[in-house]
């Protein structure tokens, strides 16, 4: 009898002891730096909490840094005017020499992370490094979905002033066969900040 119990308290105290082992892998993976530099930041990390749950991704995935060029170029956005009834012309979210330096890194991301994963991106002017362009891109379905946390106009040929402040009044402006990101099936809901663009 008393070996018995000695027997069951061992395994209780190898249980515990393997559970008190697992706790460190239980918690989340650290963020995996793909580049850092000045004016660029690419890292493999968990969407921020706020965000509707839609993982796990399809990752790892490979897209052509050629391909996730098309997609960056083809991004633009509406700003808010001050007048009311003016329209403004749509404006590019990456200039060409952003969306060159930013694609291969995120190729480069996606074809490393994790399906619980996320490449997330900084980017600034190199003229303007504190015009910083921040957001997350992803693959689910054959869409990749692309997230602008924080956009930072970028400078255009023939600015005049020295300074301009960011963009607080906008939204991503699906071109071609690209949407925005809707919470619910009926459209209802779309998110500004999120787009969707097929790979096929």
């Amino acid at each position: 009898m008393v070996e018995r119990n000695m027997t069951i308290s061992g395994h209780i105290v190898v249980a515990v002891f393997l559970a008190l082992l697992s706790l460190p892998s239980c918690k989340s993976r650290p963020d995996l730096v793909i580049h850092q530099s000045d004016t660029l930041s690419v890292v493999i990390r968990e969407l921020p909490a706020g965000y509707p749950s839609i993982m796990p991704a399809h990752h790892p995935y490979t897209i052509p840094p050629e391909a996730v060029i098309d997609i960056l170029e083809s991004l633009t956005y509406d700003a808010g005017t001050l007048l009311p009834f003016a329209t403004a012309r749509p404006r590019s979210v990456f200039t060409k020499p952003q969306a060159e330096r930013l694609a291969p890194e995120l190729s480069k991301a996606l074809s490393l992370a994790p399906p619980e994963r996320v490449s997330a991106f900084t980017i600034a002017d190199v003229e303007k490094p504190d015009r910083l362009t921040t957001g997350f891109v992803f693959v689910l379905d054959g869409e990749v979905h692309l997230i602008i946390e924080h956009l930072q106009r970028p400078r255009y040929e023939g600015e005049q002033t020295s300074y301009q402040q960011p963009v607080s009044n906008w939204k991503l402006r699906p071109t071609g066969n690209q949407r925005l990101y809707a919470r619910h099936l009926n459209g209802k809901g779309e998110m500004t900040n999120w787009i969707i663009s097929p790979l096929r």
